[in-house]
């Protein structure tokens, strides 16, 4: 699967962040510098000012169907207030999409970037991809990237305990199959 810049930035960011509902202010600022995100200056009220808001990404994550994830993502737009505005950070550099203007705090430039990223996935017909790992007992968020559009866990870690704990159950009732007389 392909993303443009923007879109993966946003579509991680969120991910991320719903992983991290508390993130210090370091460890966000390293994230957002990673995807490239105009100055990443994070306070700790910034961090702070996310928390809700990883809350209401990880309802666009879990939620069961791609239309309800659309209508998460769509409340999540309005919310952020976002405005697609065409940015260049200098003479001779490209233009891109900012979707909140650049001099706005950091935090409501992330919840404007978040929302943006997954109504990006969901509008290219990736929504399905959006999602929270299948193993009972962890709640890890993720996009998936695969080629196939499958992956229902958030690591290899969580599919061997999946696969290993229904291959005990099978060896358990073969085992106690019925009696023979």
């Amino acid at each position: 699967m392909q993303f443009n810049t923007y879109t993966a930035a946003g579509a991680h960011v969120a991910v991320w962040l719903v992983n991290h509902p508390a993130p210090a202010a370091a460890d966000l600022a390293a994230v957002l510098r990673g995807y490239d995100v105009h100055e990443p200056a994070v306070t700790a009220d910034d961090a702070r000012a996310l928390r809700p808001w990883a809350a209401r990404l990880r309802e666009v994550l879990a939620a069961d169907t791609v239309e309800d994830k659309a209508r998460r993502a769509d409340a999540l737009l309005s919310a952020a207030d976002c405005r697609p505005r065409l940015v260049s950070h200098g003479a001779g550099l490209p233009f891109h999409l900012h979707y909140a203007p650049a001099r706005t705090g950091l935090a409501a430039r992330v919840r404007a970037l978040t929302a943006a990223g997954l109504a990006h996935v969901i509008d290219q017909g990736e929504g399905a991809r959006l999602r929270v790992c299948a193993r009972d007992g962890c709640d890890v968020a993720f996009l998936d990237t695969s080629r196939n559009g499958r992956r229902a866990f958030c690591s290899v870690r969580c599919a061997n305990q999946v696969n290993v704990a229904s291959h005990r159950r099978r060896r358990r009732l073969a085992a106690s199959g019925p009696a023979r007389a």
